[in-house]
């Protein structure tokens, strides 16, 4: 019981592994909503703020407008920001949301104590549900402010009003916790179904490596990537289809999956790709060419320690302005040329 109300309350009904995978896409969501809702305040207020010298009914709310502006616009630069600066991401959210709650409260409180309280109900409801965060973060936040609300009420309401608005306060307030709690589930959890999917797309399901979708995605990135170089490393393991006529294709799989493991141990699971049958393609950054020979003979003993064999192109290219598609073809030709001389003094029906 209790570590599923810690799943709730802290990972939206998920795992922290599954929550930590899809946090940067909640951190991009929540930066691009808290911009928008505060640019939209700012104009929305700035626009209450003209109206107060023509209209009798918001002249008493001026200093709430200009706190309300002042307080938008550092909010609007925080959230620019934080763009460069991840921290500030939940900064900037929660001071969204506070510009609406304090807003809402001092509307309530200052200039129309008289009055019972609609807006900070609505944003207590409405505002925390634009964006997605810990539920129990969230909850603690708007207790905040629901405290607050009240301890400021009962210094400037009186009854019956004050008694009608801290009654409210506490039941739009549960009401709140409860639905954020529930929609961010709903979130959450589509975030990770979502980013499953994207990873199932982009990787392939018998060796575990990035799949040629993945890899077609990602070219036209690596020229932004490197700094010095970038080598490009062209496999071809031999012997596939012999060995699925002869022992099963049970036989080819392990051999698959042993070699994809053999390539990934020496060059990393980011940029190396299964890109057709028995094809695979890694990428290396800003290593030297005796470094990359160097992981290219360990990858090769590896798999030759098995009893396997594996055709290796490679080629790389030094300095900006890299033509990936040139690179590429260098080395799958040099992996050509390397699985002919390999059948030269090897059996195609046989194995290895």
């Amino acid at each position: 019981m209790l570590e599923r109300v810690k799943k709730y309350a802290l990972y939206g009904d998920t795992d922290r592994e599954s929550y930590n995978l899809i946090k940067e896409k909640i951190e991009e969501y929540n930066r691009l909503m808290a911009f928008v809702f505060a640019s939209v305040a700012t104009v929305l207020i700035f626009i209450m703020f003209l109206l107060s010298f023509s209209q009798t009914g918001f002249k008493s709310s001026q200093p709430v407008y200009i706190f309300g502006m002042i307080f938008s616009l550092v909010q609007v630069a925080v959230s620019l920001i934080s763009r460069r600066i991840r921290v500030l991401t939940y900064v900037s959210v929660y001071m969204a949301i506070s510009v609406f709650l304090i807003y809402g409260i001092a509307i309530a409180t200052y200039t129309r104590p008289e009055e019972q309280t609609v807006t900070f109900m609505v944003m207590l409801i409405f505002v925390p549900l634009i964006f997605v965060d810990r539920p129990i973060r969230m909850a603690f936040w708007l207790i905040f402010y629901i405290v607050a609300f009240i301890l400021i009420a009962k210094r400037t309401k009186i009854d019956p009003v004050l008694s009608v608005d801290v009654t409210d306060a506490i039941i739009f307030g549960l009401l709140s916790i409860v639905s954020e709690t529930v929609v961010y589930r709903a979130k959450i959890r589509g975030y990770v179904l979502e980013n499953k999917l994207h990873v199932m797309s982009e990787t392939d399901q018998l060796t575990g490596l990035n799949n040629r979708n993945c890899y077609e995605w990602r070219l036209r990135k690596y020229p932004l990537l490197y700094k010095r170089s970038i080598s490009c490393i062209y496999i071809d393991v031999n012997g596939l289809h012999e060995l699925n006529n002869t022992k099963g294709h049970k036989a080819g799989d392990d051999m698959l999956r042993f070699v994809a493991d053999a390539v990934k141990k020496q060059f990393g699971k980011t940029d190396t790709y299964r890109i057709g049958g028995d094809e695979y393609v890694a990428f290396a950054m800003d290593i030297s060419h005796e470094d990359a020979r160097f992981k290219i003979k360990n990858m090769c003993s590896e798999i030759s320690g098995k009893g396997y064999h594996a055709a290796v192109g490679f080629d790389v290219h030094e300095g900006k302005n890299v033509d990936m598609n040139s690179l590429i073809v260098t080395a799958e030709s040099k992996m050509y040329n390397d699985k002919l001389e390999y059948y030269k003094t090897h059996d195609r029906r046989a194995r290895v």
